[in-house]
C-alpha cells in the first residue's frame, strides 16, 4: 500500500496543533468530564446511549459549528435541572521551531470555550476572555480547521449525508477540506470583478451613449451660440459704425455749416467793402452832381444875364432906332453906341448860345451823373438788403452751428461709448436697417443659454474622459476575463492533480473490499456546474455512479468511506471527527476499514477522534482509545490505552 511521507514545515506555515483535552460541565448527560486526547487515532467506544456522541458535538459547539446550531437549540443542549453549561477545547498550542500554531497566543495551551445558558445566551471564550465568533473563525483559520466543513467533524447520519449531496456541493465540501477552497473563492471574485467590470464597462458605454446625446444637443447649442455671439458682435459693430456714421453724417453738416457761414461771412465782407465803395461812388457822384447843380445855376445866372444884357441892347437898339427914324442928327453921334450895342448883342448872343450850349452839356452830365447816383443809391440799398439778407443767414447759420457743434458732441461721446472712431461712408438708414435685420436674427436664439459653449466644453471634456474610461474599461474587462480563465484553469489543473492521486488510492482501498470505481470531476468548464462524481461497484460488478438508490446503504457507507480515506493525507485540518463510520457495514468491511484507518495513521500528522459502538475486534497499536458508559444518568468517560 502507497503511503504518503510526512512533510516539513515550511517558513511561511504554522505548525499544526491537535486537541489536548475536552471539558464537558453540564452537557447533555454529562455533569463534568475531562476527555483527553492524544495526536493521532482516539477512539471513542461505548454502547448506545452511553454518551460518545455528545463528546463530537460538544467539540461541534465549542467550535461554533453553523450545522450544530441551525440542527437543534443550543439550550436543549443543557444538562436536565441546570442553567448553565460549558463545553471547552484545549489546543495544544507548544512552540515548534519557535512559532506557536495559534501565534497570539503566548501560552502553551488555549482554551477555546462556549457557555450556554437557558434564557438562549451564548458567548464564547478564548483562553478566558470573551471573544466574538468572528474572532473564534479568525482563530480556527490559522489552525486551517473549518467547523461547518463536514469532512472535519462528521456526526452521525453525515456519511450519508456526504453521500446523498448532489455533486456540485460535495466537490465545494472536498475543496474546503483540502485547502483549495480559495481557488474557487479567487474564481468567484474574479467572475464578481469580470461582471462588475462588465457592469462598469456597460455602464460606462450607457452614460458614453448619453453623454454623446448631451453632446450632440450642446454642440447644436454652441453653433447657435456661436452665431448669436457673431450677430451680437456684429451688432456691436454695426450700433458702433452706426454711432459713428451718425457722428460723421453731423460732423459733415457742421463742416458743411461752418463752410456756408464762412462763405457767407467773405461774402458780408465783399458785400461790406462793396457797399463802402458804392457810398464813396454815391458821395463822390453825389458831390459832382451838387457841383454839376451849382454850375447849372450858375449857366442859368449866366443866361438869365446875358438874355438880360441882350434885351436891354435889344431895347437900347429898338431905342436907337427909333432915335433914328426921329432924328437922324443923332445917328452919327449914335452910331458909335449902336455899334456897341449891336456888338454886346452879338455878344451877348455868343455868351447865350455857349452858356446853353454848357447848359446842355452840363445838364447831361448832371442827368449821368444823377443816373450814376442813383444807380448807387440803388446798388447801395440793394447791398444793404444784401447785407441784411447775408447777416441774417448769418445768425442763422451760427446759430445751426452752435447746435450742430453741441449735437456733434452729444454724438461723439455716445459713439466713444459704444468704442473707438471708425470710418464709414455708410449713411446711417443704412447701418440701421442692417441692425434691424440683425436684430430678427437675434430674435431667433433668444432661448440660447449664455452657458452653452462651458456646457459644449465640459461635455465634450467629458464625453473624452468617458471615451478613455470605456477603453480603460474595456482593458480592465478583458484583463479581468483573462484572469478568470487563469484562476479557472489553475483551479481545473489543482482539482485535476488532487483527483489523480485520489483517485489512485480510492481505487487501492476499494480493491481491499472487493470493489472497484472512479473519481471524477465533471462540467470542468463552469465552475456552478462542476461536481465531484464517485462510482463504485462491488464483487465485479460495473461500476455505478454513487447514489441513495443504486446501493445498498452498506455499499454506499464502504464507498464513501474508501473515498474519506483516500481523501485523509490532503485534508488541511490537523483534526477530523467521525462518528459511527461503519454503521450500514458488514463486519468485514467495518474490520477492513478501521485497518486502512489505523495504516493510514502510521505516518499521518493529524488527529481523529472515531466514535464506534461496535467491538474493538483485532485492532492494535490504537493511541488512544476512550470508554464512555452511562451510570445513573450520568456519562462517564475512561481512558484505555
Amino acid at each position: 500500500m502507497t503511503r504518503k511521507k510526512s512533510r516539513k514545515m515550511t517558513n511561511n506555515e504554522n505548525p499544526k496543533s491537535h486537541i489536548k483535552e475536552i471539558i464537558l460541565e453540564n452537557f447533555m448527560s454529562y455533569e463534568y468530564a475531562r476527555i483527553p486526547f492524544k495526536p493521532g487515532l482516539n477512539l471513542i467506544s461505548g454502547p448506545n446511549g452511553a454518551g460518545k456522541s455528545s463528546i463530537l458535538l460538544a467539540l461541534s459547539v465549542a467550535l461554533g459549528q453553523s450545522h450544530t446550531e441551525r440542527s437543534r437549540k443550543l439550550s436543549d443542549l443543557i444538562r436536565r435541572g441546570e442553567e448553565m453549561a460549558r463545553v471547552s477545547v484545549v489546543f495544544d498550542n507548544s512552540p515548534n521551531d519557535g512559532k506557536r500554531p495559534i501565534p497570539d497566543a503566548d501560552t502553551d495551551s488555549f482554551v477555546l470555550s462556549r457557555y450556554l445558558q437557558e434564557d438562549g445566551t451564548y458567548w464564547h471564550e478564548a483562553n478566558y476572555e470573551t471573544v466574538t465568533k468572528e474572532e473564534v473563525k479568525r482563530t480556527l483559520s490559522q489552525l486551517s480547521i473549518n467547523p461547518d466543513n463536514m469532512l472535519i467533524v462528521m456526526h452521525q447520519g453525515m456519511i450519508d449525508v456526504f453521500g446523498a449531496i448532489d455533486a456540485q456541493e460535495r466537490l465545494k465540501t472536498v475543496e474546503e477540506a483540502v485547502g483549495l477552497s480559495n481557488y474557487r473563492d479567487k474564481i468567484l471574485k474574479a467572475r464578481e470583478n469580470l461582471s462588475h467590470k462588465l457592469s462598469e464597462e456597460e455602464s460606462i458605454n450607457a452614460m458614453l451613449e448619453e453623454a454623446q446625446d448631451t453632446l450632440n444637443h450642446w454642440e447644436e447649442e454652441y453653433k447657435r451660440y456661436k452665431r448669436k455671439k457673431n450677430l451680437m458682435e456684429k451688432k456691436e459693430r454695426l450700433e458702433r459704425e452706426y454711432a459713428w456714421a451718425k457722428w460723421w453724417r453731423q460732423e459733415e453738416r457742421v463742416s458743411k455749416l461752418e463752410s456756408k457761414t464762412e462763405s457767407k461771412e467773405r461774402d458780408l465782407k465783399e458785400i461790406s467793402q462793396d457797399l463802402e465803395k458804392t457810398k464813396e461812388k454815391e458821395e463822390k457822384s453825389k458831390s459832382e452832381l451838387d457841383r454839376l447843380e451849382y454850375e447849372l445855376e450858375n449857366l442859368y445866372q449866366d443866361l438869365t444875364y446875358h438874355e438880360k444884357e441882350k434885351s436891354k441892347a435889344e431895347a437900347k437898339l429898338e431905342i436907337l432906332e427909333e432915335l433914328k427914324k426921329h432924328d437922324a442928327s443923332a445917328i452919327e453921334k449914335l452910331s458909335e453906341d449902336f455899334e456897341e450895342l449891336e456888338r454886346s448883342s452879338k455878344e451877348a448872343d455868343e455868351e447865350i448860345k455857349d452858356t446853353r450850349g454848357s447848359l446842355v452839356d452840363t445838364k447831361q452830365a448832371r442827368n449821368k451823373k444823377r443816373e450814376k447816383h442813383t444807380d448807387h443809391r440803388v446798388r447801395e440799398a440793394v447791398l444793404n438788403f444784401r447785407r441784411e439778407l447775408v447777416e441774417k443767414e448769418i445768425s442763422s447759420l451760427k446759430k445751426d452751428l452752435r447746435k450742430g457743434k453741441e449735437e456733434l458732441k452729444e454724438l461723439e461721446v455716445e459713439a466713444e461709448e459704444k468704442g473707438s472712431k471708425i470710418q464709414t461712408d455708410r449713411k446711417p438708414r443704412e447701418i440701421l436697417e442692417d441692425i434691424r435685420v440683425t436684430n430678427a436674427q437675434l430674435s431667433g436664439l433668444d432661448d440660447v443659454t449664455a452657458d452653452a459653449e462651458k456646457m459644449y466644453k465640459d461635455h465634450k471634456e467629458m464625453l473624452k474622459e468617458l471615451k478613455e474610461k470605456a477603453k480603460k474599461a474595456e482593458e480592465n474587462r478583458k484583463e479581468a476575463l483573462r484572469e478568470l480563465e487563469l484562476r479557472r484553469e489553475k483551479w481545473r489543473n489543482k482539482l485535476q492533480e488532487l483527483l489523480e492521486k485520489v483517485r489512485e488510492t480510492y481505487r487501492q482501498i476499494l480493491g481491499r473490499v472487493n470493489g472497484i470505481g472512479d473519481v471524477r470531476m465533471i462540467n470542468p468548464d463552469d465552475i456552478d456546474e462542476a461536481g465531484l462524481k464517485l462510482t463504485v461497484g462491488f464483487r465485479g460488478a460495473e461500476p455505478q455512479t454513487l447514489d441513495a438508490y443504486t446501493q445498498s446503504g452498506g455499499e454506499r457507507s464502504t464507498s464513501i468511506m474508501c473515498f474519506l480515506l483516500a481523501l485523509q493525507q490532503h485534508i488541511k485540518s490537523p483534526i477530523r471527527g467521525l462518528d459511527e463510520f461503519e454503521l450500514h457495514m458488514d463486519p468485514k468491511n467495518r474490520q477492513t476499514m478501521m485497518k486502512e484507518l489505523l495504516a493510514m495513521m502510521e505516518e499521518s500528522e493529524s488527529q481523529y477522534m472515531v466514535i464506534t459502538p461496535g467491538r474493538l475486534v483485532e485492532i492494535e497499536e490504537v493511541p488512544n482509545v476512550i470508554a464512555v458508559q452511562n451510570a445513573a444518568g450520568s456519562s462517564e468517560v475512561k481512558v484505555a490505552t
